[in-house]
Order: C-alpha cells, then sequence, then structure tokens
C-alpha cells in the first residue's frame, strides 16, 4: 500500500514570515523608530487578543483562529523587531566601531569562536617582493581593548580577525587554533565591509600570544576532528578531502576544482554539514545506545547529548544551529509526550534562532537551510506520492522528490548572487544521494577508530573512501555534461524571474494533466466488481 502524506500544517507559517521581515526591517532601520514600531504591534497583538477572548463565549470553537493567527503574528513580528534594534544599538554602541573608524592600531584580547580559514589572495594582489601572501580568516569576540595612550576598553564585540602569513611557520600557529581559545594579538582594526554582527576587521602582522584555552569539550571536538583528517591522510587527495566534509563538515582540505563540481550538479550541500548529518549520526549511534541497555526516555536523552555533542564536533554553523534547534526540541516534546510536528518545530526554532541572533535572518547560508527544509516538509512528501503512483520506484522517488522541492525552494535565493540554475541536480542527488549516509557514518567510523588505534582507523577510512569516490564521480561527470547549468540573471530581478517560470510550469503541467483522457469506469453492482455488502474486495 502506497503512503499518503498528511497535508501539512501551515498555521505557523505568517507569523515565521512576518517576523522574519520584521527581523531584516530591525537590522536596516535606525533602532529608535523600530523600538516605536514594535511598541505598536505588540499593543495591537495583545489588544487583540484580549478582543478575541472576549467574544470566545460566543463563538462555537472558542478563541476565533483567524484572530488568533493575526495577533501572534503581530506579537511575533514585535518581539523580533524589538531584538534586531537592541542588537544594531549594541552593535553600533561602545569604543570599538570608532576605533575602526580611526584605523586604530590597538592590542586586543580575544576569544576564537569559529575555525580559522585560509585563503589565497585575488589575482594581483601581492606582497613585499611581488609574492603573493596567505591570509588567514578567524572569527573572534573582542574581551578587551588597549588603544596607542594606553587607555583600556572591556567590549564583548564579534570581529574578524585577518592575519598575514610571512612564513611557514606563522601558518601553521593560526591554523592549529581552535574555538574558546583565547589570545592576545595587536594590530590595526578597520570598519568591516559589510554591516553585520561583526563591528569591525582586526589587521594583524604577527602570530598571536595564546592566553588560555581551548576548553575541554572543543579541545576533544578538535582532537576527533583531527583525528579523522589522519585517518584519511592515507586516501588519494581527493577523498581525503572530501571524507571530512561529509562526515563533520571540515572543508579545509577540499580541492577547489571538486567544490566547483558540486556546486555546478546541486550537490555542495552533502559537504555543508547539517540536518541530514545529524540523522545519519543519530541512526548509527542510537542503536548503539539501545544495544548498552537504555530504553524510553534514556534514549531520547542519549539522543539530547548525542546532538549537543555532535554540533560541537561539526561547528555550529547556520544549517547546523538550524538542525540543532529542532533536534532539541524535537527531544523536549518527546520528553514530555506530545507529538513530534516537523513543520511547527522548525517555525518555532526559526522563531528562537531569529531572536536569539537577528543577523541570521540575512545570512545565506540560514536562509537556505530553511528553505531547503521547508521545501521538504511541504512539497516532497506530496511528490513523493505522485511519483509512487506513476509507478516509479521509491528508491528514485524519495530523492528525486525531495532535491526537486529544495531545489524549488532554494534556487530563486541562490541565483540572486549565483547567477547559474544547476539543471542536473535531480539527476546527480538521485544517483549520488544513496552514498552519502554510508560516507557519512564510515567517516565517523574512521574518526572514533583512529582515536583508539590508528591503524584501525586507517583500515575504515579505506572502506569509506568508495562510497565517497562514487559521490566525487557523479559530481565531476554531471558537471561536465553540456548544459548541466545555464545562465541566469542576479540579483531580485533573477529572483522574481524564476519564481514566474515556476509558476507558469506549475500551471502548464497541470492543464497537461487535465487535459489527458482519462478512463470512464460504467456503474456495476458490487457483485460486478468482486466486492462484498461491506465494501471490501473478495479474495
Amino acid at each position: 500500500m502506497k503512503r499518503r502524506a498528511d497535508p501539512p500544517d501551515l498555521r505557523l507559517l505568517p507569523p515565521v514570515a512576518a517576523g522574519w521581515a520584521a527581523t531584516w526591517l530591525g537590522l536596516t532601520l535606525p533602532p529608535g523608530p523600530t523600538v516605536v514600531a514594535a511598541g505598536g504591534l505588540a499593543l495591537c497583538g495583545i489588544g487583540g487578543m484580549a478582543q478575541a477572548r472576549r467574544r470566545a463565549a460566543d463563538h462555537p470553537l472558542g478563541v476565533e483562529p483567524l484572530s488568533t493567527t493575526v495577533c501572534a503574528t503581530l506579537m511575533v513580528a514585535a518581539g523580533l523587531a524589538l531584538s534586531a534594534a537592541l542588537h544594531v544599538a549594541a552593535g553600533t554602541s561602545g569604543p570599538v566601531p570608532g576605533l575602526a573608524a580611526q584605523s586604530a592600531l590597538v592590542g586586543t584580547a580575544l576569544t576564537v569562536t569559529g575555525d580559522p580559514k585560509r585563503i589565497e589572495p585575488a589575482a594581483g594582489e601581492a606582497g613585499r617582493g611581488g609574492r603573493s601572501r596567505t591570509l588567514i580568516l578567524l572569527p573572534v569576540r573582542i574581551t578587551e581593548v588597549t588603544t596607542a595612550d594606553g587607555t583600556r576598553y572591556e567590549v564583548g564585540d564579534s570581529a574578524t580577525l585577518m592575519a598575514r602569513i610571512h612564513t611557514p611557520a606563522d601558518e601553521k600557529i593560526w591554523l592549529d587554533l581552535l574555538p574558546s581559545q583565547r589570545l592576545q594579538v595587536s594590530g590595526k582594526l578597520q570598519p568591516p565591509r559589510d554591516s553585520g554582527r561583526e563591528v569591525a576587521v582586526l589587521l594583524a602582522d604577527r602570530p598571536p600570544q595564546v592566553t588560555g584555552g581551548p576548553s575541554l569539550v572543543q579541545g576533544l571536538a578538535g582532537s576527533l576532528r583531527a583525528d579523522l583528517r589522519e585517518a584519511a591522510s592515507g586516501l588519494p587527495a581527493e577523498e581525503a578531502g572530501v571524507l571530512p566534509a561529509l562526515a563533520v563538515g571540515d572543508t579545509s582540505h577540499e580541492p577547489p576544482d571538486l567544490t566547483e563540481a558540486l556546486k555546478r550538479t546541486g550537490l555542495t550541500y552533502l559537504t555543508v554539514v547539517s540536518g541530514e548529518n545529524l540523522i545519519y549520526a543519530s541512526a548509527a549511534l542510537i542503536p548503539v545506545a539501545r544495544w548498552v541497555g537504555l530504553r524510553g526516555r534514556a534514549v531520547t536523552g542519549a539522543g539530547f547529548f548525542l546532538v549537543v555533542g555532535f554540533t560541537v564536533l561539526a561547528r555550529p554553523g547556520p544549517p547546523m544551529v538550524r538542525a540543532t534547534v529542532m533536534s532539541l526540541l524535537g527531544c523536549v516534546a518527546a520528553l514530555s509526550g506530545r507529538r513530534f510536528r516537523a513543520l511547527a518545530t522548525m517555525a518555532a526554532a526559526v522563531i528562537i534562532l531569529l531572536l536569539i541572533d537577528p543577523w541570521l535572518a540575512v545570512t545565506y547560508g540560514f536562509v537556505l537551510s530553511v528553505a531547503a527544509t521547508a521545501g521538504l516538509l511541504i512539497a516532497a512528501p506530496g511528490w513523493c506520492d505522485r511519483l509512487l503512483d506513476r509507478g516509479v520506484p521509491l528508491w528514485i522517488a524519495g530523492p528525486a522528490s525531495a532535491t526537486a522541492a529544495a531545489e524549488v525552494f532554494c534556487e530563486p535565493l541562490l541565483v540572486t548572487f549565483t547567477g547559474s540554475l544547476p539543471l542536473i541536480a535531480v539527476p546527480a542527488n538521485v544517483l549520488a544521494v544513496p552514498a552519502a549516509p554510508v560516507a557519512t557514518v564510515l567517516g565517523i567510523g574512521a574518526m572514533a577508530a583512529d582515536a583508539v588505534w590508528a591503524p584501525l582507523g586507517h583500515a575504515v577510512a579505506w572502506v569509506a573512501q568508495w562510497p565517497v569516490r562514487w559521490i566525487c564521480l557523479v559530481a565531476r561527470t554531471g558537471s561536465a555534461v553540456p548544459g548541466a547549468a545555464v545562465g541566469w540573471p542576479t540579483g531580485p530581478g533573477g529572483c522574481a524571474a524564476l519564481l514566474a517560470t515556476f509558476i507558469a510550469g506549475h500551471h502548464l503541467i497541470r492543464r497537461i494533466s487535465r487535459s489527458r483522457p482519462r478512463q470512464i469506469v460504467s456503474a456495476a453492482s458490487p457483485s460486478e466488481i468482486g466486492l462484498d455488502n461491506k465494501g471490501v474486495g473478495s479474495v
């Protein structure tokens, strides 16, 4: 019997959409007017909810659903707009933005908040003697600033450190840094290129002085990530770079040409750690928890710690943060005995995250992650059922419908800055996706095995290279197909044009489906079509 997808519950989407728009406006407009507008929206929402409750006694279903939705939408928008305004006000106050505007030379105390990233200078950029210099980008939080005249400020501002590398030894020092480590760095503050959570860029020419850290958890995570890279070091360069990316999102050794091939075939998300990686890890480790004797809520509790631990290991980038909050909300629902509703959980996760970090509203990784998840939850189940009805095997229908839904929901956003449509994404995903869970689980296994005994880790990595090699082969072959990706206008105009194309294509497909001749079944008695008096087919 073919499964039937329940219609999605879209009641929480208006509050999410309104809250997202309010967050964006709160980040764009001055804080003062935003706070006033947020207060007005909150008063309207509270007043409307109170009036709806007074009318509840006369309404057969209690509080009117429409009134409740409208009031909830107003209050969510008010809360998120206020949060965005407060974050903007905090980011523009304090001494760091002013010192950055003056390009001041300062001494700083920093806490590392992310992994260092090695970048090559653009063509034409060179250091002294005409030699190009490698740069290291490092996300940090500035905790203390000391100016040239000795004035010291205690702050807590997010910034990006840009280090110029002079020797291989300097490069190793920077690349070995882990989140939570504390540093002393001298350099020049500069304003950031774009408005965002980072209030400054710190330019450094000398290696840092490490004054503390990392924490126990971050040290363990860094050690495990190094174990995975070491386990894969004996593989060919391509597989050695992609296996850590598939398992824990470590793309530090991924070949640039393969990165481009993955992008052209719509497979980039496989190497961006997100909810899929979390699902694969849970599917492998939860049975282990049951095997050691955990049952019921103890398994859910183990899942809770698994989610947190895997997030630290894989680094909490925007897609991973969304998946983590959804998973934690699901664990809370399971522990409380409530039914897990994926779409409602996603809506709640988005609202919580935008309240904590409004800058996620304008972070492409987070926006695309939410859009792809919405496509998987809203459109993919129904599309999969239609393919199954037409005789398409499940192993094709599942990946094809999921990929198509994610592409339809994401591409209008992607084309705004990529200017390219990956037409081969659906067949490439149908071929590559079955290998992704195997590669992810084996990669995690190689990491754990290498931490215990290096030869065992190398053996597991050797097995893991084969699904990785298949994914690379699909990416490279697909990207070489003529017309694998076509150009498309960028910006809002390209987004609107693609949305119009999708709508026109949808109406065309529906018209073609309705114009097909349908089989007419004549009326017949129950005995003629093999039904008994209860309407059940007889054998």
